[in-house]
């Protein structure tokens, strides 16, 4: 009889230890410093700011907004393969334990991130709504409204379209801002323990009841398992190739217009290619905006000063290491031999788009140091981006070794 429990420790292993292999490059990297410089100077503004926090800083409805968005996301991670559909589906009814694991394995995890979280609001926490015991009972309380909303989840899996998936995020979106904001509001308790015991309810006799209703989707567990390991080794990808990582594409028409911008008129053929690649596969796009978005919000927010210029450097640094994972896009690509035209030459398209890439990160972060900070500061921000963008994109991004080299 297949033993559920032993199926799924084993797979856990064994993702655990190709995954050691990639963190090991990721801890050994110059990122992972990066990152350290950034949480510590953000740590010493952060403390400033709480010291000097307006009286009238919405410090629930941020944290409401932050909790509220945190407690819906979450996926059970269950190490299920593509071929579990033919062989696994026969045992499904022996797989209990195999899926109580995975849940429980998820729950660990998500839990986790809340208490980051918390632990980051919590100078703000205590600054505003409570401390001591106050702190951690409202900790405890959001740990449990985590578990809810996975198991929640993992029901959820079970329903056939993804509009009806959607709906039902969207109404845990809405309990979950609810909760939050009586939680952050320090309503009484008695009215967070009624809330917590309606939410009880409502799965056991509403959520609860899909799996009477509906079958396990294995199709769509697959699909998110993969969606979970892709986003893994598209972070990895960053600091070594990774030949597992398939492209996932979005044809995004709306956006053919930038492919002669990106690409540039009458140039060779991976000039168009990585352009193409860039706006329509592996989501090198929305990385690229959001590091934008994330790196102007703080550009914003900070005290004007030189921590203006180190985070516009860092975020220049940082999207520069996304766009060199470019020039592995085609590496094991066979349809790129068909063209009579030398491998090299991606060197040569990749240095042109990601100059012209970073330069337009580098003058975001300018202007908005402009609005924000002396204009010393801004012209400073964009010479030092400027220089980075271009020893980056001629020289840095080409710097590992067999980067060029295909595999057939």
């Amino acid at each position: 009889m297949m033993n559920g429990a032993s199926l799924w420790s084993e797979r856990r292993s064994s993702y655990w230890q190709e995954a050691r292999g990639y963190l090991k490059l990721i801890l050994n990297s110059g990122f992972v410093a990066s990152v350290y410089f950034l949480f510590i100077f953000l740590t010493v503004y952060y403390q400033q700011f709480i010291a000097d926090m307006p009286a009238n800083f919405p410090v629930a409805e941020l944290l409401t907004a932050l909790f509220a968005w945190r407690l819906t996301q979450g996926k059970v991670r269950t190490f299920v393969k593509q071929a579990d559909v033919v062989f696994l589906l026969p045992y499904e009814a022996h797989l209990g334990e195999y899926f109580q694991k995975s849940i429980r394995y998820s729950l660990i995890w998500q839990c986790g991130f809340i208490v980051l979280i918390m632990l980051s609001a919590g100078p703000m926490f205590t600054a505003r709504i409570g401390e001591g015991a106050t702190f951690w009972l409202a900790l405890v309380l959001l740990l449990i409204v985590k578990a809810w909303n996975l198991y929640c989840v993992w029901e959820e899996q079970r329903l056939t379209g993804s509009g009806d998936r959607i709906s039902h995020i969207l109404l845990r979106l809405l309990v979950n801002a609810v909760f939050a904001y009586l939680l952050f509001s320090n309503s009484p308790f008695w009215l967070l323990l009624l809330m917590l015991i309606g939410m009880g309810l409502l799965y056991v006799f509403y959520w609860r009841m899909f799996s009477k209703r509906h079958s396990l989707k294995w199709e769509r567990l697959i699909e998110v398992e993969n969606s979970m390991v892709m986003f893994f080794y598209r972070i990895a990808n960053v600091f070594a190739d990774v030949p597992a990582l398939r492209h996932k594409v979005r044809e995004r028409r709306y956006l053919q217009w930038l492919i002669p911008v990106l690409g540039g008129n009458k140039r060779t053929v991976y000039h168009h290619l990585f352009a193409r690649s860039f706006i329509r596969a592996n989501d090198y796009l929305g990385v690229y905006f959001r590091l934008m978005l994330v790196g102007g919000v703080l550009l914003y927010f900070l005290p004007a000063g030189w921590m203006q210029v180190a985070i516009a450097v860092l975020f220049t640094h940082m999207t520069m290491m996304q766009l060199s994972t470019l020039s592995y896009h085609y590496r094991t690509s066979m349809w790129v031999d068909l063209y009579p035209i030398e491998p090299l030459g991606q060197k040569q398209a990749l240095t042109f788009i990601a100059l012209r890439l970073l330069f337009v990160l580098a003058l975001v972060f300018s202007v908005i140091v402009v609005f924000t900070a002396p204009v010393l500061y801004a012209v400073v921000t964009l010479v030092f981006t400027g220089l980075l963008a271009f020893s980056g994109s001629t020289s840095l991004i080409h710097r590992k070794k067999g980067k060029y080299s295909r595999v057939r």
